[in-house]
């Protein structure tokens, strides 16, 4: 991956874009589930807390934008939670596909819960909700990370096991 000019702080327009995104899968999900039944609102929500503090304990805490405004305001975040870990740690990580399922789900869950609330009743408008997380995490999240996040990232490049995942599947294609 090829990086332009590196933030030390992300600009306000790319985090708010970012958790803006990110805040609208998290509330498009606890809405479908809570059409189903309240307390799987609520189950949704514990689950979607559950895989950002595993990202905030388990890369944001070794991070470079630790204590500092990355593009998802994480590392604003994980300081509040969590003690700085150590910078190499994140280098030496590899990511897989196994890695990624747990933060995957929580865009797919919503969509199985728009299809069931589908099956019950159709309309156009829970259709387009329904299909939100799917937009977001083939063609925002392309954006976000192609054209706002990775090329911009200082962590980048000394060494991110997310940047080389997705580098490597961009490279089969």
């Amino acid at each position: 991956m090829e990086f332009k000019d590196t933030y030390e702080k992300y600009p306000i327009s790319y985090v708010l874009t970012f958790c803006l995104v990110t805040l609208s899968i998290y509330l498009v999900g606890m809405g479908l589930f809570y059409a189903i039944n309240p307390w799987l609102g609520l189950v949704f929500l514990v689950y979607a807390l559950y895989t950002e503090a595993k990202i905030w304990r388990d890369g944001c805490t070794n991070c470079y934008y630790y204590g500092k405004r990355c593009i998802c305001a994480r590392g604003l975040i994980a300081p509040l939670l969590f003690k700085k870990g150590d910078p190499k740690k994140f280098t030496a990580r590899e990511m897989t596909m196994k890695d990624m399922i747990p933060n995957f789900m929580v865009a797919i869950f919503p969509v199985l819960a728009g299809a069931y609330l589908l099956w019950q009743q159709f309309s156009i408008a829970l259709l387009a909700v329904a299909i939100w997380p799917i937009f977001v995490m083939f063609v925002g999240n392309s954006v976000i990370y192609g054209k706002l996040a990775c090329p911009h990232c200082k962590q980048g490049e000394t060494g991110c096991p997310a940047c080389e995942f997705f580098s490597k599947r961009e490279k089969k294609k």
